[in-house]
């Protein structure tokens, strides 16, 4: 699964590459294993929102990763 560019966005937004993301969310071979959206749980779209929505996981998940 391949990150989609909301998600890029967002992390680069937060100072983080893609693949320290996957490594953050236990894919230690940094490549990403979670949803495109940026969730590490890879049914995210279609379970927790639709393919147009942006995730709210990525970015609660961030702001916890950062401390805000």
């Amino acid at each position: 699964m391949r990150l989609n560019h909301t998600a890029r966005a967002q992390l680069e937004a937060a100072g983080i590459t893609p693949a320290q993301w996957a490594r953050r969310n236990h894919y230690t071979n940094g490549r990403w294993g979670g949803d495109a959206c940026g969730c590490p749980d890879d049914r995210c779209i279609g379970f927790h929102h639709d393919r147009p929505d942006n995730c709210g996981c990525l970015p609660a998940l961030l702001d916890r990763d950062t401390g805000r």
